[in-house]
């Protein structure tokens, strides 16, 4: 509705205008129908035509833009009725004709709200008698132009009433609505062609293992080195492999290495074979293992007679046996010239000391040898002694004997022993005549008399400790010199020994720790009875012994065992011991004589 005053568009359902208040001219009833009516045409906005006198040409006025649009959407209006009331009309005579469709998928619905219930016109130029807008009062073809709202130029913009996005809404009251496709992001239409495509690939993998990969396995035969079982064993009380060699019962197999043919059983042919069968011959091998191959013929049952795949497998060879005695070692530092050197090997053993063969040695002695070796004091002297036992590989060891060098001469006699049972031993030597004799370690009786004119001096050594006790000897002449030492290990004989022990009680053995520096100085002896808890080592053999036997109590020492028996675990024994040291806040003892217990 168009403001008389102000010139401002209104809604037509106002009395006063909304921006100056004034009243609005209400419809006529002309008017009014025209907004009622459903099937009037809509008419066009007259137009006049006005001649100018200057220049006689014809012009046209331009329409206002607010009339045009209220035209077009009265027009818009006008259109939608009569399409509503024709598709009425369409069902009705259908339904008539007995095909009328369902009301499942075809309903029609109208827009809820009117744009305009009437077309407002100041003047009523442009409408017709019935109300309408009259044809020709709308130009074919407008310009348009930008709208003016309140000085905001905006250009037009048009919402089509009806698009494909539109969406009708269902049905109240009992009406059936209208079907709707869901789209699902995860639906069973989606998964069918994945699941497929799986199903497939599976199958293929599944068919190319059953019918191609599986038989070729099968086909394929495993070898004879694969069939074979090898396994050690032990044969005449040497070491052995056993081979069970697979074929058909009955048949022959021929070893050509054996020279020797196995009748098969059970279905496997069983070869023993010694391992000394392989090196026994060849004194060249030095490598702790050998790789030997056996390769048998087969001979059925029919007759027919062909060579078999090789077997292979890998055999120790162990070296010939050689236990030191003395030294226990391969190098250590002595001082006098001879030298014994002491060694165990295998009956029927060859024996070779630095190229000279000791093999006759070897039976007479039950496999013990001696040599004395003669150490010259030029540092070290070295003695190969070289093995080669039946069933084994030869073994070779390097026996080196370190003797300093010396100015002048100065050898003590080749009798003189290593051990005693005497607290006192004579010792006798020779130097270069006219020399000085210096001993640095207790003795007693020395005897020069004859050291100008042959050299040779004797004395007593006195040994003031249980165990090693090293002798001292210097030789001195015109400024040259020359020491020897000796070590002489000494344990007094048990009737000696035993009746100085001290029991390892609990006074004692509190006392022995307090004061262990003064009972190691002076070797105090004492008596352990007890039962050997743990052993911890066996070369030397060193034990626990639990003392103290009362129930529930505890009282442990440690002893190194060089009596001539061996200690079992919980066995009790009685064992006489002199002090050297501590170990872990324990005693420790070295054990001289083993008793039973009382």
């Amino acid at each position: 509705m168009k403001c008389p005053q102000c010139g401002r568009w209104n809604r037509a359902t106002l009395e006063k205008c909304f921006y100056c208040g004034a009243p609005l001219p209400q419809p006529d009833a002309q008017s009014a129908s025209i907004w009622r009516s459903e099937n009037s045409d809509v008419p066009k906005p007259p137009s006049t035509v006005i001649y100018s006198v200057e220049n006689d040409d014809r012009t046209v006025p331009r329409p206002d833009e607010r009339d045009l649009l209220a035209g077009e959407m009265q027009s818009l209006h006008t259109r939608r009725k009569r399409g509503e009331e024709q598709q009425r009309r369409i069902r009705r005579d259908s339904l008539a004709g007995g095909y009328a469709p369902t009301s499942r998928n075809v309903y029609t619905q109208t827009r809820p709200t009117r744009i305009y219930d009437a077309l407002d016109d100041v003047d009523g130029r442009d409408l017709t008698p019935e109300g309408d807008v009259r044809p020709d009062a709308i130009p074919a073809s407008p310009r348009q132009e930008p709208i003016q709202y309140d000085d905001i130029e905006e250009p037009p913009a048009y919402q089509p009433l009806w698009d494909d996005s539109y969406r009708p809404r269902p049905r109240a009251h009992g009406m059936s609505p209208r079907k709707m496709r869901h789209v699902r992001a995860f639906g069973l239409r989606r998964i069918l062609p994945y699941l497929a495509t799986v199903l497939l690939i599976g199958g293929l993998l599944a068919c190319g293992y059953l019918f191609i990969l599986k038989p070729a396995r099968e086909n394929k035969a495993p070898s004879l080195q694969e069939q074979a079982i090898i396994s050690s064993s032990i044969m005449n009380d040497m070491a052995a492999h056993t081979i069970l060699i697979p074929a058909e019962e009955g048949a022959q197999i021929y070893i050509k290495e054996l020279r020797k043919s196995y009748i098969v059983t059970g279905g496997y042919a069983t070869v023993e074979v010694p391992d000394y069968q392989w090196y026994e011959l060849n004194n060249t091998i030095t490598t702790p293992t050998l790789d030997v191959t056996l390769t048998p013929y087969i001979k059925t049952s029919a007759g027919e007679q062909k060579l078999m795949e090789p077997i292979h497998y890998t055999i120790d060879v162990p070296l010939s046996p050689i236990t030191l005695v003395t030294p226990d070692t391969t190098y250590v530092e002595v001082s006098t010239s001879p030298y014994v050197i002491k060694f165990k090997v295998e009956q029927n053993s060859t024996v070779f000391i630095n190229g000279e063969d000791y093999s006759s040695f070897v039976n007479t002695q039950d496999g013990y040898i001696s040599y004395n070796a003669t150490v010259q004091a030029i540092g070290e002297n070295k003695f190969e002694i070289v093995v080669n036992c039946q069933y084994y590989r030869e073994n070779r060891i390097t026996l080196t004997l370190y003797r300093a060098p010396q100015d002048i001469p100065l050898e003590l006699s080749s009798t003189l022993g290593s051990t005693s049972a005497q607290s006192l031993m004579t010792i006798r030597g020779t130097t270069i005549p006219g020399a000085t004799i210096t001993i640095s370690t207790p003795y007693q009786n020395l005897d020069t008399s004859s050291l100008n004119a042959t050299g040779d001096f004797s004395f007593q050594a006195q040994f003031n400790k249980i165990g090693t006790n090293t002798i001292i000897i210097t030789a001195e002449k015109d400024g040259h010199s020359a020491t020897l030492t000796k070590d002489v290990y000494y344990v007094p004989y048990s009737s000696t020994y035993t009746p100085k022990a001290w029991p390892m009680d609990a006074t004692n053995y509190i006392e022995y720790l307090n004061n262990t520096a003064m009972r190691v100085a002076r070797t105090q002896i004492y008596l352990c009875q007890g039962t050997i808890v743990e052993i911890l080592s066996n070369k030397p053999q060193l034990a626990l012994m639990d003392t103290d036997e009362s129930e529930g109590g505890e009282r442990l020492v440690l002893l190194e065992n060089m009596s001539s028996d061996t200690w079992v675990v919980g066995e009790r024994y009685r064992v006489y011991a002199d002090a050297y040291g501590v170990y872990d806040g324990k005693p420790r003892l070295v054990g001289r004589y083993t008793y039973d217990p009382r």
